[in-house]
């Protein structure tokens, strides 16, 4: 103590910022104030305001299924905030007049996805708010994701970027290059980064009916989101079927086996082989995966599986639009066509 002391009168403090140590204010200071405020009182404790704060991704369910919230999650981070009508509304609870300024992704010790806050827009919560974000509270060994955290520390751009953009991008040059051959676009709509359909982000809680949902939300932005126009004057949209009577009954074909025809009759790769199964085979286990939560009432159940099942189910189907926008993208009027580097890449990742 001698020593800092002399220091410090040989020093120009003007520039030195003196802080208690937590036991100094623990012994001095009323903290009853800060009872029903856990991540307010660590901060009165004096805790850096930038330390993390590690949570079981469910933390983040209840706001993403009430509508009054207005969630945001960009796969590696996040943000939580009330809508107009709630927050002006006189029958929502003050306590539930809550939002959160940022949130990312982290990792435990087995690589399993947690939620990462920093102790000081944790401190912003409601106290009721805040004592429920407690109970989600990991003590275990976790990690913040390298992006977030250069981000969020540093003020550094990713250097990753997520599949979910990946796969919002690859249908927004799939369209590009449908038009570029004189076609319709292929997708009805496409999804840009502020307008992803909700759901369509990593799993918060790894149940069956998540996982289901998720199959279900991916069917329909890729088979139901087709436009059977872009076939038209290539093959026909329809097939005659032979019933057993001996009429001939005419089928609509779906999205799925159009495209399968399509290719078939419209594309090779340079060994003459025909290659449409490499595109359609994810359609086809995706609308699988889909068809018994869409005709069937099943049983839920929790498996910490299911998270790494819908990365593998997203993978393929991102595999198979790259492989469709490389098909296209050989069509002698795409010639000059450039998709954007960094889906060509090696820094497209799952956070």
């Amino acid at each position: 103590m001698g020593v800092q002391l002399a220091k410090l009168s040989e020093e120009n403090i003007g520039g030195v910022c003196v802080y208690p140590s937590p036991g100094e204010i623990r012994n001095n200071s009323d903290l009853l104030g800060y009872g029903d405020r856990p991540y307010t009182l660590r901060l009165a404790l004096a805790e850096p305001q930038l330390i993390p704060v590690f949570f079981d991704l469910s933390v983040l369910e209840n706001y993403f299924r009430d509508p009054r919230y207005t969630c945001w999650f960009g796969d590696g981070e996040g943000h939580i905030s009330l809508s107009d009508k709630a927050y002006f509304s006189e029958h929502m609870a003050e306590r539930d007049k809550t939002s959160l300024q940022t949130f990312g992704i982290g990792y435990d010790k087995n690589r399993n996805r947690v939620v990462v806050v920093f102790l000081r827009y944790l401190s912003g919560l409601s106290p009721e708010h805040q004592q429920a974000w407690k109970t989600h509270e990991l003590l275990g060994p976790c990690t913040m994701n390298s992006d977030y955290e250069s981000a969020s520390i540093w003020g550094a751009w990713p250097e990753y970027i997520s599949v979910y953009s990946a796969f919002i991008q690859e249908q927004v040059e799939i369209n590009k290059l449908s038009q570029l051959i004189g076609k319709v676009p292929l997708f009805r709509a496409t999804y840009e980064e502020n307008d992803r359909p909700m759901g369509f982000s990593p799993m918060l809680r790894p149940t069956r009916q998540n996982l289901d949902d998720f199959a279900h939300l991916l069917d329909k932005m890729l088979s139901d989101n087709m436009d059977k126009r872009f076939f038209q004057d290539d093959i026909p949209l329809e097939e005659e079927i032979e019933r057993r009577d001996g009429a001939v009954e005419k089928r609509t074909l779906g999205t799925i086996a159009l495209l399968e025809r399509w290719l078939k009759k419209r594309y090779r790769d340079a060994a003459g082989k025909d290659i449409s199964l490499e595109v359609i085979a994810p359609l086809k286990r995706i609308r699988t995966a889909r068809q018994p939560a869409a005709h069937a009432i099943g049983q839920n159940e929790y498996d910490d599986t299911f998270p790494k099942q819908q990365d593998e189910i997203l993978g393929q189907a991102t595999t198979a639009l790259t492989k469709l926008r490389l098909i296209l993208s050989s069509h002698p009027m795409a010639k000059g066509f450039e998709a954007p580097e960094f889906l060509d890449g090696d820094k497209i990742v799952f956070y």
